[in-house]
């Protein structure tokens, strides 16, 4: 039977190369570089450079001088008198309308460092941004795995099934012969009937399962993949792997959200230092500073500001110390991911040292369900057995087949899903 199977792979060789010219061949790297480019969380990230980049502008602006525009016109019911009476002497009156136009100017001096600090703390929560989005897309990466591993899973079942189908076909002939000749009875000939037509169902089952992976495949990648693309089982090296660091996203966004929070406190601590300015005021209007100039006049005035609250003083400390706690919770959570981490590579690494195993024992039984059906096959056609009894062990033997190859795939499906636990970006 193998040497039957050699000689069907052999003679297939041809047609696969003309599929595979024109069809579309992809790796799992490909399918990557694909999601990365296409998939609407990377827009995330352009839309946040963007958003920093506003944000940045609007920091900076504290160094630029303030200018403010005023204006206002009031009418009031009275206005101060000097009650001032003399022979030859009249107070002045003024007007109950008042009007101003000024023009005021403030440059900050000193501002504790504030800018500074929420400068830096603009540019590390951008940076928080993007690690977030690459968080966001490890995750995604997990799920193309799933379906990359699952159309191969599929294919394997799929061809496994045609090869019982092609088998059930020669035997089909064979029996048939027989039965035309009065050598098998003709249940023989219903049995092998009835079960090539479950296997074309099997088949077609298969199909579509296929074509329904492949476009989810397709949402993911954003781009059209075919149902007839050939997708390459990658190979791994994964003892390369197993003494490497831990490279995964999530710990670059522990790292960045406890820098936030030391900037934060710089930025509290800004809160008691004293703020010092400039100023100039020049108006327009009446009165001005000389209340008893009620004539519209120019005036104007310039002067240096210093404020200093007791009360942010009185807080900063207070507000350090929470910040100062909330890193402390982010280096626990830290922690407890890493636990839950480590766990899951340990039983990953369980996993695939079982698959090996198996997969050697299923070597051997697949071997030994091709002597058996080998045997049988001899049988059935020397009339000794039936064909129930054949197609029993065909199905073992098929059983056995897809059992070898579905867990070569798991065990490369572990190496991968080992690989993208720890963060390694293998490609």
């Amino acid at each position: 039977m193998k040497c039957r199977h050699l000689i069907a792979f052999i003679l297939m060789i041809p047609a696969l190369a003309t599929a595979q010219s024109e069809g579309q061949i992809l790796s799992l790297d490909e399918i990557y570089a694909r999601v990365e480019n296409s998939f609407p969380l990377m827009e995330k990230r352009d839309l946040q450079q963007k958003i920093s980049a506003l944000n940045e502008q609007i920091v900076r602006s504290a160094f630029y001088p303030e200018i403010q525009l005023n204006a206002d016109a009031s009418y009031q019911s009275e206005v101060t008198e000097l009650p001032i009476s003399s022979p030859g002497f009249s107070a002045p009156s003024l007007s109950k309308d008042h009007y101003s136009a000024s023009l005021d100017l403030s440059q900050s001096i000193y501002d504790g460092g504030s800018t500074k600090a929420r400068r830096r703390l603009e540019s590390d929560k951008n940076e928080a941004e993007n690690v977030s989005v690459s968080v966001s897309m490890w995750r995604v990466r997990s799920q193309v795995e799933a379906v990359f591993f699952g159309i191969l899973n599929l294919e394997k079942q799929q061809e496994s099934v045609r090869i019982l189908m092609e088998e059930l076909e020669d035997q089909l002939d064979l029996v048939r012969a027989k039965v035309d000749n009065g050598v098998l009875l003709p249940g023989n000939e219903k049995v092998l009937k009835a079960e090539l037509l479950k296997a074309r169902q099997t088949d077609i089952r298969l199909q579509y399962q296929i074509q329904s992976s492949f476009k989810i495949l397709s949402e993911l990648t954003g781009s059209d993949i075919e149902p007839d693309t050939r997708l390459i089982v990658p190979l791994v090296d994964l003892e390369q792997h197993l003494k490497e660091p831990v490279k995964r996203p999530e710990l670059e966004m522990f790292k960045k959200r406890s820098e936030i929070l030391s900037l934060q406190q710089e930025l509290t601590g800004t809160d008691r230092h004293p703020k010092i300015s400039a100023f100039a005021k020049g108006a327009y209007g009446r009165p001005g500073f000389n209340v008893f100039e009620d004539e519209l006049h120019t005036y104007w005035m310039v002067g240096v500001r210093a404020r200093w609250s007791l009360k942010n003083w009185s807080n900063s400390g207070k507000k350090i110390e929470i910040l100062e706690l909330e890193k402390r919770k982010v280096k626990a959570d830290e922690s407890v991911f890493m636990i839950e981490l480590r766990s899951e590579l340990a039983e990953i690494r369980d996993q695939i040292e079982q698959l090996k195993a198996q997969i050697n024992l299923d070597e051997e039984v697949l071997e030994l369900r091709e002597q058996v059906a080998e045997e049988k096959k001899k049988q059935l056609e020397q009339g000794v057995i039936t064909s129930t009894e054949y197609v029993t062990e065909l199905n073992e033997e098929a059983k056995a087949r897809v059992n070898l190859e579905i867990r070569k795939l798991q065990l490369v499906q572990k190496q991968i899903e080992y690989v993208t636990k720890k963060g390694i970006s293998w490609n």
